[in-house]
């Protein structure tokens, strides 16, 4: 057999060995398609999202104190901001004297409505007096025994008597509204006043801006002597323990994507070394770009066809994520099985909402009750 025999011989066998294991690689392909890799979906454009809770000033005035900075954990209550508390304290003296004064004009009202209406009896049994006297002249100068001058006299005692108890009768009225079905405490006016009082400790006590929940502090504004104003940020507040992951799948991707589906994902900081595990939360009502500042316009010019984003949530192990913390914006891939597409959408995780509060704006108003308690003992 010649050289250019056995060459032919080796190059034939050499292509069968190749075919045969492209049809190996082929039917393994087709029977991993078919049992696993038809049930996954995966997708590099995800990112680990969190909540970023804005510290915000509740009054105006200057920063004397900043208590925490960036990458500094903070815990719920946690004084961060000190603002200069001297205006607030000077309203809040000004509203207890002017609560005390309230309650001082207020018991006046009473006592003068009470002088009002010994007014009005006086007046009253005054009228009654020149009636009678009058009544009796009458019949005594049909008798001819008065003069038409002396009933004359006594008919103008009738009628001055008569105009001073009106008069009387219209102040006691008068006086009696400003008091009517009300006790020195329950006075609209006492009342105002006890609410201003309220909001000057409370102004006062807004001086120092808590932190609303526990996280690392992120995007401090402010500084030392600066003037803000109510409703300005701060800084913020960003609690690592409840972040989860946006995915934003193609539109093609997300038919057989369910809620409560297993999700492996792997993040760009750790590497493939470290595997999460979740589970899909839901999927947003509309694609990103619907829910874009500027939305696309596709009713005019020419139209190009672009497959669309749906972002899906997905939950995270919370043990996995305390052991490899992540922080909002991280680039994450994610990696959904989609096994029991065929099944009912799951609806237990995607159904239950999450309840997010801070008890840190419930002030306890023990102090200021006490304060108006002592203000009334003393003025009442």
């Amino acid at each position: 057999m010649t050289d250019t025999e056995k060459h032919s011989i080796k190059k034939k066998y050499t292509l069968i060995a190749i075919v045969f294991v492209a049809i190996i690689a082929c039917a393994s392909f087709y029977i991993w398609w078919s049992k696993v890799g038809q049930f996954h979906e995966t997708t590099e454009d995800a990112y680990v999202a969190g909540n970023i809770v804005s510290v915000m000033s509740q009054v105006s005035g200057t920063v004397t104190d900043i208590m925490a900075d960036n990458t500094h954990l903070v815990h719920q209550s946690d004084v961060l901001v000190k603002i200069n508390p001297l205006d607030a304290q000077l309203a809040l003296q000004e509203s207890q004297a002017n609560l005390a004064s309230t309650i001082r004009a207020v018991r006046n009202e009473f006592a003068t409505l009470d002088e009002e209406k010994a007014n009005t009896d006086v007046a009253k049994i005054a009228l009654d007096k020149a009636q009678r006297d009058y009544n009796r002249r009458i019949q005594l100068r049909k008798d001819n025994l008065i003069s038409t001058e002396d009933l004359s006299h006594y008919k103008s005692t009738l009628i001055s008597a008569e105009a001073s108890y009106q008069v009387a009768l219209k102040a006691y009225e008068a006086g009696k509204t400003q008091v009517d079905n009300t006790t020195v405490l329950t006075h609209p006016n006492v009342l105002k006043a006890e609410s201003a009082l309220r909001t000057a400790w409370l102004t006062l006590h807004r001086t120092e801006i808590l932190s609303p929940v526990d996280g690392y502090i992120a995007q401090r504004s402010i500084q030392v002597g600066q003037h803000v104003s109510a409703g300005s940020t701060l800084m913020s507040v960003v609690p690592l323990k409840g972040v989860w992951v946006t995915a934003n799948f193609k539109e093609t991707q997300i038919g057989d994507i369910r809620a409560g589906q297993d999700v492996t994902l792997k993040s760009d900081v750790y590497g493939s070394s470290v595997v999460y595990h979740g589970k899909v939360k839901g999927i947003e009502a509309g694609t990103g770009s619907a829910f874009s500042l500027l939305p696309a316009s596709n009713a005019t010019g020419n139209w190009i066809k672009v497959v669309q984003r749906v972002p899906v949530r997905i939950v995270l192990n919370e043990k996995e994520l305390a052991q490899h913390p992540l922080r909002p914006g991280l680039s994450m891939t994610v990696n959904v099985n989609t096994h029991n597409a065929g099944e009912p959408t799951l609806s237990a995780l995607s159904g239950d909402a999450q309840p997010w509060r801070t008890d840190v704006f419930d002030h306890n108003d023990t102090e200021v009750n006490t304060i108006i308690q002592k203000i009334i003992k003393d003025n009442n």
